[in-house]
């Protein structure tokens, strides 16, 4: 890593001459006595979290509170607070048996009224959120969040102080799926959790973890909960949490061995990393893609431009020399490592090349109305350093082959989302993300009822096909229903995906149990540092 030593030797100068590590100077010290130093980028600004859709900040929630159940590091549903569960035969009735020796961090048994109180203020503090309307296969919930009835219609009850009874208004059996996301960790949601910075000691706990010491903008120190049903498996008794706002300055103070974890270092660096050992690759489920205005009526009633815009796209070249292989090609909506709901993985088809077409780009290009009558495109895209490179490539590569001239523009995140709310764009670069490891997770996406479908794409049949597969109880029929909905959605050639992200992971020889679920985040329960 010859042409990054002048790099670290001057970023690391200019840290320590501000000040801004010198707790990280005495944490490489503290890393003889035995506990990970774990640097990120983000902090989240609260520990509730409803209308927060980064899914990178829920690090927290991961280790510090537990639900009901939980996704292992294979991808399998494993009981968590619970310890087990069964389904009414319709898979319309949900039962879940709390542990006898579950308890909050002061040591207070976790009964099964804590969690019937916890959904009546996350429904309540997260209405019109993305993460109630996932819940909405809850009787009663939606007409809670409209304010129709109170919540004592919501079929979410104590049955006794171990036994809590969800009723769904059908068939679900992807339920599971979604209370295994952390989003809907036990906690409890009053204002100390939106102050946790602050009042961190106040807080109580359900995870592996509590924090015992915040410093600002700096570092957060996490101490294993030692009323934790299952503590004797938590492999490190303190993590801390580094917060650093630029990547290069990460993998400056992981080369001083200043930390031992981090995510996602400079594209430029990943290859190198991974090489020698530095870094470990994980699959993402986190969609990149294009989308083009459903509003335009030049665009939407043009398929044959849109066709020769995606046969433009060099996926392989977007992967491989602009992202270092820190991501890889999508050749379909849905990516291939999703789970089935059966302890498989959904499987479609391909739908694109991973290289570009030319020929059939000009093709489809010379049948198309827009030829007749050129006008620049506005291809708008989040502003990041990674964005600007993708959008440019695909600029570039569209005016080489069809003599188009993209104007490609970068905005901060709500003038992105202004410009895409008020149809001012051709062509945006998107991100897509499910809530869950579940194929319907992704498709309930682009549903023209959705809240996250902000872009108005609409397809009645699309609708249908997906409203079917939500309900179906066969699962061969229900992943057909899916199937069909994924192939209406590429069909339309609305929605283009170009690359699903990867988690890199670099960490030191001596960090051993590092696992990340399926949004990204590292999970410590199992971690630990090799003297």
């Amino acid at each position: 890593m010859k042409k990054f030593t002048c790099f670290l030797m001057l970023v690391c100068f200019i840290l320590f001459s501000s000040g801004c590590i010198e707790k990280n100077v005495q944490t490489n010290k503290s890393n003889d006595q035995g506990y990970i130093v774990y640097d990120t980028v983000k902090c989240p600004n609260d520990l509730i979290m409803t209308n927060n859709y980064d899914l990178n900040e829920q690090y927290l929630l991961v280790n510090l509170f537990q639900g009901l159940v939980r996704m292992d590091s294979d991808g399998k549903i494993v009981p968590a607070i619970a310890q087990s569960w069964n389904a009414s035969e319709n898979q319309t009735c949900y039962t879940f048996k709390i542990r006898n020796d579950a308890r909050w961090s002061n040591g207070s048994n976790i009964t099964a009224s804590d969690f019937v109180e916890f959904f009546k203020k996350f429904f309540k503090e997260g209405k019109g959120s993305l993460y109630v309307e996932r819940l909405h296969c809850i009787f009663g919930v939606q007409d809670y969040e409209n304010g129709i009835k109170d919540f004592s219609n919501v079929a979410i009850k104590a049955l006794d102080k171990k036994t809590l009874e969800i009723r769904l208004n059908y068939s679900c059996n992807y339920f599971l799926n979604i209370l295994s996301e952390p989003i809907y960790n036990l906690r409890k949601i009053d204002n100390k959790l939106k102050d946790w910075k602050n009042k961190y000691n106040d807080i109580l706990y359900t995870g592996y973890f509590v924090v015992d010491n915040f410093s600002k903008n700096s570092s957060i120190s996490l101490s294993k909960n030692k009323y934790y049903w299952n503590k004797n498996n938590v492999k490190s008794n303190r993590i801390l949490i580094t917060l650093s706002t630029v990547k290069e300055a990460s993998l400056a103070n992981f080369e001083s061995n200043l930390i031992n974890v981090f995510t996602d270092p400079p594209e430029s660096e990943t290859k190198e990393l991974i090489t020698s050992g530095s870094a470990v690759k994980y699959e993402g489920n986190v969609g990149n893609a294009l989308i083009f205005n459903p509003k335009n009526n030049d665009i939407i009633n043009d398929i044959n431009l849109r066709k020769a815009i995606t046969e433009c796209i060099d996926r392989n070249y977007i992967v491989k020399d602009i992202l270092n292989d820190s991501v890889r090609p999508s050749l379909a909506y849905i990516p291939e490592n999703i789970s089935d709901g059966l302890n498989g993985k959904y499987i479609n088809k391909s739908f694109f090349d991973i290289n570009s077409n030319k020929d059939a780009a000009q093709n489809d290009f010379k049948e198309s109305l827009y030829a007749q009558n050129v006008r620049n495109l506005k291809f708008i895209y989040l502003d990041a350093d990674d964005n600007r490179k993708v959008c440019d490539s695909i600029a570039k590569s569209l005016k080489d082959t069809l003599g188009l001239t993209v104007e490609c523009e970068g905005y901060q995140k709500e003038e992105f989302q202004d410009q895409i709310k008020k149809g001012n764009y051709d062509i945006a670069k998107i991100n897509y993300a499910p809530g869950y490891n579940y194929p319907l997770a992704f498709l309930e996406l682009w549903t023209s009822d959705s809240k996250s479908n902000v872009y108005g794409y609409r397809n009645l049949e699309y609708d249908s096909e997906v409203s079917q597969g939500k309900t179906e109880l066969d699962r061969d029929k229900q992943i057909n229903f899916f199937r069909n909905s994924e192939n209406i959605l590429i069909g339309d050639m609305i929605v283009i995906p170009l690359y699903f992200d990867n988690t890199i992971v670099c960490k030191k020889n001596k960090v051993n149990g590092i696992y990340i679920n399926q949004n990204g985040n590292l999970i410590f329960d199992k971690t630990y540092f090799k003297k």
